[in-house]
């Protein structure tokens, strides 16, 4: 057991503020409370989180690297806008990657596996339709799709696709809620049956096309609508 020093404990203190107020802000960009294009105040997130600035710079810095927010000199921190180029480039290194995770998946997935996603998507099936109250169709497609790249068993992998995912995610979680779910919903099934039969390259093939398609699709809402989704925070 490690006898860590007085400063030592503050310097972990300080580390779990980071994640703590980095998961935060990072969610409620992704699920839209806050908005592309969001002024991001760091005294007004400090008090509102009830720390110090300095957890709220350390994670503001990480949310920079990740994309999801732009640090402009002398302005201030905002919430990053997509441009579709952007939202093609991210789905199609997205791709490559979920490709990759598939195709180790297939590979290594246990009934157990199997099960739990064939429950998520049997849930799925009853929120095709979106409600005024939460979204959990959206909630469950992101489990479906973590419990299939965790699976592959490669952290490394699984923590660079999230990163991807997370920065789309935001953009998703709107306009997907305007249009129906079918068709994805088809795609996730067919996924999951290649993965049961062991198909890798149906399993890859199912992935590109399902994420191909809601490039696609997000890419024609951003352009329809300038770009400027009206979601205003909770």
């Amino acid at each position: 057991m490690i006898n860590f020093t007085a400063d030592e404990q503050k310097l972990l203190a300080a580390v779990s503020r980071k994640d703590t107020v980095l998961q935060l802000i990072r969610a409620a960009i992704v699920d839209g409370r806050l908005p592309a294009g969001t002024r991001l105040d760091q005294n007004e997130l400090a008090a509102q989180l009830g720390v110090s600035r300095m957890p709220v710079r350390e994670a503001l810095k990480q949310l920079e690297t990740e994309r999801l927010v732009v640090v402009y000199p002398y302005r201030g921190v905002e919430v990053s806008r997509l441009e579709p180029k952007e939202i093609f480039e991210m789905f199609e290194i997205r791709i490559a990657l979920e490709r990759l995770a598939v195709s180790r998946a297939a590979t290594v997935m246990t009934p157990s596996h199997f099960s739990r996603l064939r429950a998520v998507l049997s849930e799925m099936d009853q929120h095709l339709v979106p409600v005024a109250d939460g979204d959990p169709w959206m909630d469950l497609n992101q489990s479906f799709h973590g419990i299939m790249n965790d699976a592959t068993g490669w952290p490394h992998l699984v923590e660079t696709i999230n990163q991807y995912r997370s920065n789309v995610e935001r953009y998703v979680r709107y306009y997907f809620a305007l249009r129906g779910r079918e068709q994805s919903q088809k795609e996730h099934w067919d996924l999951l049956a290649a993965c049961e039969r062991r198909d890798i390259v149906a399993a890859q093939l199912t992935i590109e096309q399902h994420l191909r398609n809601t490039a696609t699709t997000l890419v024609e809402a951003v352009e329809a609508d300038g770009g400027d989704h009206k979601r205003q925070p909770a």
